[in-house]
């Protein structure tokens, strides 16, 4: 499990106590993977997911989305164990840490 520097609700540093809280941080990874799009991270170009960008296809194939998230995960040490969607567009992602 990694550990780094947490988010609030709106993705803004949270602070307690004068400082930054830091804590368990692996869903908020992945939840920044899949939203940020290749080059966005200087660090780190070749990150990201762009499941917004998605939204904004029309000829997306659920396979596609599948395997964008499959690899996207992947590069940052995270494997998928499962993911499901259902009819609504909704989805369930099961993932750990290879460590």
């Amino acid at each position: 499990m990694r550990s780094d520097i947490l988010l609030d609700a709106n993705d803004d540093v949270l602070c307690e106590n004068g400082d930054f809280a830091t804590g368990p941080s692996d869903d908020q990874h992945v939840s920044m993977l899949l939203t940020l799009n290749k080059g966005e991270l200087k660090e780190s170009p070749t990150l990201g997911v762009g499941l917004p960008n998605f939204l904004k296809k029309q000829n997306n194939t659920l396979a596609e989305i599948k395997r964008d998230i499959t690899v996207g995960l992947k590069a940052d040490g995270y494997r998928v164990k499962t993911l499901e969607f259902d009819k609504s567009g909704d989805f369930k992602l099961d993932y750990d840490l290879n460590e």
